[in-house]
């Protein structure tokens, strides 16, 4: 049985994949090292914590942090260009995991430009909050 993180960060990812803005963008899984300009344009995704509030002995709130993270090079513009793509990127990930039970918000988004080296490099983080009310493992 796939771990319902690991459903959230695979349908994140297919909604970006099948994303038309990000179409040279390559996905990797979450990365801790630098990425060097010739890896860009990349995105990955993330769900680094995750807070749990119990509803009855048997249930819980899961309100799960979801993080989308985009790298790439760019010009003078390259912060409009973060824009544009943090809208697309928004709305591809709140309806992909946006379902009857399955609540996905937009908490925070985070741009920056790193224009050491010559090549201007404008990194987008979007945070998404996924809540949801699931059985309990230990209730099981």
């Amino acid at each position: 049985m796939t771990h319902y993180r690991s459903e959230y960060r695979a349908a994140a990812r297919a909604a970006l994949v099948d994303l038309s803005a990000l179409a040279e963008f390559k996905s990797m899984s979450a990365w801790s090292q630098n990425i060097d300009a010739d890896t860009l344009p990349i995105f990955g995704v993330a769900t680094p914590t995750e807070a749990k509030e119990r509803e009855s002995h048997s249930s819980s709130m899961r309100s799960t942090n979801l993080v989308v993270v985009l790298k790439t090079l760019g010009g003078d513009d390259i912060e409009d260009e973060l824009d544009v793509l943090s809208d697309a990127v928004e709305v591809a990930i709140i309806t992909a995991l946006g379902t009857a039970s399955v609540d996905c918000d937009l908490q925070n988004t985070t741009t920056s430009v790193d224009g050491q080296g010559g090549s201007r490099i404008g990194t987008l983080s979007l945070q998404f909050t996924v809540i949801t009310s699931l059985e309990d493992p230990v209730a099981q």
